[in-house]
């Protein structure tokens, strides 16, 4: 009688525990590596610009390893505000990123309130760098060569008229250390994004434009513009002739723009690194490398301590054309 009751007892233990486990599976089962669900890629500008472009033929190879759908978002307004004050609102499991400059982390919450601050958002890769470039017109005999640009900054009365992409823009940023650098002031005329500041450039309305290269190509292939110094380090092939601020002998300084890829804050490391290694892979891609180098922009994957010293040097630089009374919000 004792065997059987002690048989017994094993068997019932044993049915507590196999139903115990079999409880515990659907649950565990339903735990899958990210991601799960469709990744939207946030691009806080309007579509057709330099961030779009990256965001875009980025989403095609991240498709494909992420397995599953990417979807590019844009929701422009703020000068790059909403879109970044939306993905910092967004559930932070790694299916909603940001494809944006450092700027938008680091310049514009010094400019304006924004609805997040600088560390709202988790930096996770820079995806690529846009030399920026001071272009002019073909035509215009003033300025044959960059001495010739230069002379008049520091002679013209009213000021060299220069257009960039607008308030706290990487071209406006550019700019104002561009006038540092040649200690001259100039009549800085922001516009709504490049594609108009060129228009009027081509025009006749203005000097010259402060510009990515990105916009600025199609209008230097085709003729009507020309580079003629960039703002910042060597520059890809594209510019191979087009001489550095370095190399015209005057302080350099790095007005590249720099698009980067970030999550919410309180995204899981898990998520982040996995986010990465995807982002490593698809920017390896002749899909993206091809289509960033005809640009004229360079493939630069840099990790996130990179971004995040991309946005500190930002924020310190916008901190002290504030303090200046040089950057405002207009």
């Amino acid at each position: 009688m004792l065997k059987i009751k002690k048989n017994r007892r094993s068997y019932l233990k044993n049915c507590f525990a196999m139903a115990a486990a079999a409880a515990y599976l659907p649950a565990y089962s339903q735990i899958r590596p990210f991601p799960t669900k469709n990744v939207t890629l946030v691009v806080p500008f309007a579509p057709g610009g330099n961030v779009d472009i990256v965001a875009r033929t980025l989403a095609v190879p991240f498709n494909r390893y992420a397995g599953q759908s990417v979807i590019v978002d844009n929701r422009a307004g703020g000068g790059g505000s909403v879109g970044t004050g939306w993905v910092a609102r967004a559930e932070p499991d790694g299916h909603t990123l940001l494809v944006a400059t450092p700027g938008q982390l680091g310049t514009l919450p010094e400019m304006i309130k924004t609805p997040y601050r600088a560390d709202s958002l988790v930096p996770i890769a820079v995806l690529s760098r846009t030399p920026v470039v001071v272009v002019v017109r073909s035509n215009d005999n003033r300025f044959k060569t960059p001495a010739d640009f230069l002379k008049l900054m520091r002679t013209k009365e009213e000021g060299v008229t220069i257009g960039h992409a607008g308030p706290g823009s990487p071209n406006h940023l550019a700019v104002l250390q561009l006038e540092d650098a040649v200690k001259a002031r100039v009549n800085a005329v922001p516009y709504k994004g490049s594609g108009p500041a060129l228009v009027d450039l081509i025009g006749g309305q203005i000097d010259a434009v402060v510009d990515q290269i990105t916009s600025s190509t199609p209008h230097i292939k085709g003729g009507a513009l020309r580079a003629l110094m960039v703002l910042g380090p060597p520059a890809p092939a594209i510019l191979a002739n087009t001489p550095t601020m370095g190399q015209l002998g005057l302080p350099a300084f790095d007005g590249t723009t720099y698009v980067g890829l970030f999550a919410p804050k309180g995204t899981p490391g898990s998520a982040i690194n996995t986010i990465f290694d995807l982002a490593s892979k698809s920017v390896a891609e002749p899909s993206f490398t091809n289509v960033i180098r005809e640009l004229g922009s360079d493939l630069s994957l840099e990790n996130s301590a990179s971004l995040a010293r991309l946005v500190s040097e930002d924020s310190a630089l916008a901190s002290r054309l504030i303090k200046q009374g040089r950057l405002k919000a207009e």
